[in-house]
C-alpha cells in the first residue's frame, strides 16, 4: 500500500489534471491504485494533502528522488565556429561607419548601405 501511496503523491504534485481528478472524483482517480481509507483521504482533501506534503518528517509519505549526474558536463560550447563571410564583414563596417559618422548626412547614408546589404 505505501508504494501505491507514494506513487499517487508523486502523480498528484506532477500531474494537474490527475489532482483535480483526485479532488472531483476521488474514486475514479484513485481506482488503480491499494490505499488506505487514511490514505484516499489525504489525497482526495486538500488540507489533509497540504498536511502531508508539509509534514515531510515521515519518509514514508514522500516519494523518493534519486538523481544520478554523469558523463562529462563540461557546458562549453563545442559548435564549430562560424566563419565570417564576406557579406558579415560589409555588414560589419558599415555598423562601425554608422557609430563613426561625424553627422546626420553620413549616418543615413552608411544606414541605407546597411540597409540595402540586409535585404
Amino acid at each position: 500500500m505505501q508504494d501505491d501511496f507514494k506513487a499517487a503523491l508523486a502523480r498528484v504534485q506532477s500531474n494537474y489534471s490527475f489532482y483535480i481528478q483526485c479532488q472531483s472524483d476521488p474514486a475514479a482517480a484513485l481506482s488503480g491504485y491499494s490505499l488506505s481509507s487514511e490514505e484516499r483521504a489525504t489525497l482526495s482533501d486538500p488540507e489533509r494533502l497540504a498536511d502531508a506534503l508539509k509534514r515531510g518528517r515521515d519518509p514514508r509519505l514522500l516519494p523518493s528522488i534519486t538523481i544520478k549526474i554523469s558523463g562529462t558536463h563540461d557546458w562549453i560550447n563545442r559548435a564549430p565556429k562560424r566563419k565570417q563571410t564576406e557579406e558579415d564583414e560589409l555588414i560589419t563596417r558599415e555598423v562601425e561607419s554608422i557609430k563613426r559618422a561625424s553627422n546626420d548626412a553620413e549616418r543615413s547614408e552608411s544606414t541605407l548601405r546597411l540597409m540595402r546589404l540586409l535585404g
